[in-house]
C-alpha cells in the first residue's frame, strides 16, 4: 500500500506541475485511437442503421421492378410463390429528371396511397407522408438538392411542394436509390414519393415500371429466389429484375469503401507519429526521470519501483486516452457509416474487437514511446545519475575519418546522428508516415481530376467527398503530429547536444554553423522518410483505389515542403539555444 501511495503522490505531482505534457499524450494517443476505432467501427455501423431501418420500415427482402402489362396479376401470381409471406404493390413508378434551385438531378417517382403497405413503409422524418399536390422526398436526396419541407421540386413541368422527407430500406442510399429505371443501363438517382394519381399525372408518355416488394419466411434464403422454377415460371415472357436486400447492404457499405481503410491505416499511422511524439517527450524528460530514479534508489526503493514510478503515470493516461478514442470514435461512426443520410443510425457502444484493438494500438503507443527511457533510468547507477545524466559519447573512428574534411555543419550534424541513431529512427518514421499520407492525398486529387464524368448531381458520387474529408483529416492530424515532433525533437537534440556544441562554439564554430548542424541532424533522417513514403502512399492507394499517379512536379512540390518545413521547425529551437552565452552553458549545472 506504502508503493502505491508513492506513485499516486508523484503521478499528482508530475500531473500539477507540468499539466502541457499530460495534454500532449492525451491529444496523440487519443486521435490515434479514435481513427482506428473509427475504422473498425464504420463497418458495423452500416450494418446496424441498416437492419434498423428494415425494421422500422418493414423492409422488404426481395424487390422486383418490371414492365409485366398485368402488374397486379403477377404480384398476386408472387404472393403465391414458394417463401413469400408478405407482398408490397404493385407500385407505379417512373424514371425522370426533377430540378430544384435551379439544378437538375436524375430521381425515381413512386406512386403511393395514404395508407400504409404491407411491406416497406417508408419512414417519415419530417413533415408528413404523401397526400394529393405534396411531394416526399428520400432524406439523402434531399439533403443533397437542398430541400427542405415546404420547398418545391419540378416533376415534368409541374411545380410540386415538398411536404416531407422518409427513409427506406426498399432502395440503397442516395446516389444509387433510383429504382424505376427498366431495361437498359442504370444512372445514379435519388427517390421522390407522389400519390398514384399524382405519379400517373406525372409520368405523361415517359417509359413505367412497378415495383413489388416481398418479405419471405428465411430472409438469409434470398440468393436463389429469382432463379428458381417456380418463380421463373411466373415471370413468363415480361422483363423482371430482382435486387436483394442483401444488396442494398452491399451497396451502403460501399459508401465507405474507401474511409475503411483510409482511417485504419491512417490509424496505425497516427499510431506511429504519436510514438515518435511520446519518445520525444520521453527524451526531453529524460534528465527529470533519471534524477528521480536515483533519488528513489538512494533512499532504498528497487529497480522494479522505480520503473513502476516512472511508467504509472503513462499507464494512467493510456487508459483515459484510449476511453476518449473509443467514446469519440462511437459517436463519430453513425455519421461516417452513413454520409447521404439515408438510414436511420444511432450511436452504439464498440464491439469487443474494436474495444481490443483501441486498448492495444494504445498501450503500444505508450510503451513504445516510455518503456526505454524508463528502464535506461531505473538501471543508471545512482551516483552517475546525481552527478550528471548525461551519457558518454560512442567513438566511431570510421565515422570520424570518413567526415573529417565534410563542411563544418554537415560534419557535426552527421555526428550528432551517429551519437544517438535511434532518433533518427524515429525522425525517419515519423517523416514517412506523413510523406505517405500526403501522397495519397494528392494521388486522391490526380484520381478526381481524371474523373471527367463526375458532376455535382446526376452522376454525384457522395463516397468520393467522403472518402476526401476522411483523407484530408487524417493527414492535416498527421502534418500536426509531425510538426509537433519536428519541434520536438529539434529541442531535445539541442538540449542534448548543448555542451558539446558549446564547445564546438568556443572551437571557433560560428551559431550559424550549430543551427545548420542541427537542422542537417534532422534532414538527412528525413530525407529517406521521403524517399520511403511517396512510393509507399502511391503503392496503398493503387491497392485500395485506382492505379493513378499524380503528375511528378506534385509529388517533388510535396517532397521539397516537407523538408523544408522540418528545416525551419528545427531551426527555431536550435537557435534559441544559441542564444545563450558559451561560459554561461559550461559553467551551468545539470538539470
Amino acid at each position: 500500500m506504502g508503493h502505491l501511495l508513492l506513485i499516486w503522490r508523484l503521478i499528482l505531482r508530475d500531473l500539477r506541475r507540468r499539466p502541457g505534457e499530460a495534454v500532449m499524450f492525451l491529444l496523440v494517443v487519443t486521435v490515434a485511437g479514435a481513427s482506428l476505432t473509427l475504422g473498425a467501427a464504420s463497418g458495423n455501423a452500416v450494418s446496424t442503421g441498416y437492419a434498423k431501418t428494415r425494421a422500422a420500415t418493414a423492409g422488404p427482402d426481395v424487390m422486383a421492378s418490371t414492365t409485366s402489362q398485368d402488374p397486379s396479376g403477377f404480384a398476386e401470381r408472387l404472393a403465391h410463390a414458394p417463401g413469400v409471406t408478405g407482398v408490397g404493390g404493385p407500385f407505379f413508378a417512373f424514371d425522370t429528371a426533377i430540378r430544384a434551385h435551379g439544378e437538375t438531378a436524375h430521381s425515381a417517382v413512386e406512386g403511393r396511397g395514404s395508407s400504409p403497405s404491407a411491406v416497406d413503409r417508408p419512414l417519415v422524418t419530417s413533415g408528413t407522408w404523401v397526400r394529393p399536390g405534396g411531394a416526399v422526398v428520400e432524406r439523402g436526396f434531399a439533403q443533397e438538392l437542398g430541400v427542405r419541407v415546404g420547398d418545391s421540386i419540378i416533376v415534368s413541368g409541374r411545380s410540386i411542394p415538398v411536404v416531407g422527407t422518409a427513409i427506406s430500406a426498399a432502395t440503397k442510399v442516395y446516389p444509387w436509390s433510383d429504382a424505376a429505371q427498366g431495361p437498359g443501363p442504370s444512372d445514379q438517382g435519388g427517390m421522390v414519393w407522389l400519390t398514384a394519381a399524382d405519379a400517373r399525372a406525372a409520368a405523361g408518355d415517359a417509359p413505367v415500371v412497378h415495383l413489388i416488394y416481398l418479405k419471405l419466411s428465411d430472409p438469409a434464403a434470398t440468393g436463389g429466389f429469382g432463379r428458381s422454377p417456380a418463380v421463373q415460371a411466373l415471370i413468363g415472357e415480361d422483363w423482371v429484375n430482382f435486387h436483394y436486400w442483401q444488396d442494398v447492404l452491399g451497396t451502403d457499405t460501399a459508401m465507405i469503401e474507401f474511409t475503411r481503410p483510409t482511417l485504419v491505416i491512417g490509424g496505425w499511422l497516427l499510431a506511429m507519429a504519436a510514438t515518435v511524439t511520446l519518445a520525444a517527450l520521453a527524451t526531453a524528460r529524460a534528465t527529470r526521470d533519471n534524477r528521480r530514479a536515483a533519488l528513489l534508489k538512494a533512499v532504498g526503493a528497487g529497480p522494479g519501483t522505480v520503473t513502476a514510478v516512472l511508467l504509472s503515470q503513462y499507464l494512467l493516461l493510456t487508459l483515459l486516452a484510449t476511453a476518449l478514442g473509443l467514446t469519440a470514435g462511437a459517436l463519430a461512426a453513425p455519421r461516417l457509416a452513413d454520409p447521404s443520410a439515408g438510414l436511420l443510425t444511432t450511436v452504439s457502444p464498440p464491439d469487443t474487437g474494436t474495444i481490443a484493438a483501441a486498448v492495444l494500438l494504445a498501450v503500444v503507443v505508450a510503451m513504445t514511446g516510455a518503456i526505454n527511457p524508463a528502464v535506461r533510468a531505473a538501471r543508471t547507477s545512482t551516483v552517475q545519475a546525481l552527478a550528471d545524466p548525461a551519457h558518454l559519447l560512442t567513438r566511431h573512428p570510421r565515422l570520424n575519418a570518413v567526415t573529417a574534411y565534410l563542411p563544418t555543419p554537415l560534419l557535426l550534424g552527421t555526428r550528432l546522428i551517429a551519437r544517438r541513431p535511434s532518433r533518427a529512427v524515429l525522425a525517419c518514421a515519423g517523416t514517412a508516415a506523413t510523406t505517405l499520407m500526403v501522397t495519397a492525398l494528392l494521388t486522391f486529387h490526380a484520381d478526381l481530376d481524371a474523373r471527367s464524368t463526375v458532376k455535382r448531381f446526376g452522376s454525384i458520387d457522395v463516397r468520393t467527398d467522403q472518402a476526401g474529408q476522411v483523407l484530408l483529416a487524417v493527414t492535416l492530424a498527421l502534418v500536426a503530429l509531425s510538426t509537433l515532433n519536428t519541434v520536438l525533437l529539434g529541442w531535445s537534440t539541442a538540449v542534448q547536444a548543448r555542451r558539446a556544441l558549446t564547445i564546438t562554439r568556443t572551437l571557433g564554430a560560428t551559431p550559424g554553423q550549430v543551427v545548420t548542424a542541427l537542422c542537417v541532424a534532422q534532414l538527412l533522417p528525413a530525407v529517406p522518410g521521403v524517399a520511403a513514403g511517396i512510393p509507399t502512399g502511391l503503392v496503398l492507394y493503387w491497392f485500395f483505389g485506382t492505379q493513378i499517379t499524380p503528375p511528378g512536379s506534385w509529388l517533388l512540390t510535396a517532397a521539397l515542403v516537407i523538408l523544408l518545413a522540418i528545416a525551419v521547425l528545427t531551426a527555431l529551437p536550435a537557435w534559441a539555444h544559441t542564444r545563450s552565452p558559451a561560459g554561461r552553458v559550461l559553467n551551468a549545472e545539470p538539470a
